[in-house]
């Protein structure tokens, strides 16, 4: 464990994630999540940590660990067609990861994915936390829609409200 790593999210302000993305935000991001998805096959579910658990800071975990285990605790890897992703958010380390599941990773390169963790980390690197996490949903959807658009039968397999911790 990197002590000064740990102390820093262990003595993080509990007000750091309502500052960054506020209720009005998480509404709205909501929406965007829940418009993106009658446009596509693929579900997105947008998961953000404002300080790391003690649990990921006991086992050294980095950001894409850290959303390793989120992507199966939230069941992003259960969907029907194997394409759900998963956008995850580390606050206080100001870490964006996109996880694909198989289905997508099969048609979309991890570059795609790396391509739209830079252009929002230029958003978080000015404090535009709410408007990064939009440019990601826009951007996502934008190439599910290309490999996998929508058809007559588009259940929402995972639920759009961004979690939260």
């Amino acid at each position: 464990m990197r002590l000064w790593h740990a102390l820093r999210h262990l003595s993080a302000p509990s007000w750091l994630l309502r500052r960054a993305v506020g209720p009005a935000e998480l509404d709205a991001l909501t929406a965007s999540i829940a418009a993106s998805e009658r446009q596509h096959r693929g579900e997105i579910c947008v998961a953000v940590d404002s300080t790391l658990p003690w649990s990921a800071l006991r086992r050294d975990l980095d950001s894409r660990q850290r959303a390793a285990e989120l992507f199966q605790q939230y069941g992003v890897a259960r969907t029907r067609e194997a394409t759900g992703i998963l956008i995850y958010v580390q606050l206080l380390d100001r870490q964006l990861e996109i996880l694909a599941d198989r289905g997508i990773a099969a048609c979309v390169a991890q570059a795609e994915w790396d391509a739209i963790c830079r252009a929002v980390a230029t958003e978080f690197a000015a404090g535009r936390y709410a408007n990064g996490l939009h440019l990601a949903v826009d951007r996502a959807t934008t190439l599910l829609a290309q490999h996998f658009p929508a058809g007559d039968d588009n259940p929402d397999e995972l639920a759009n409200r961004p979690r939260v911790r």
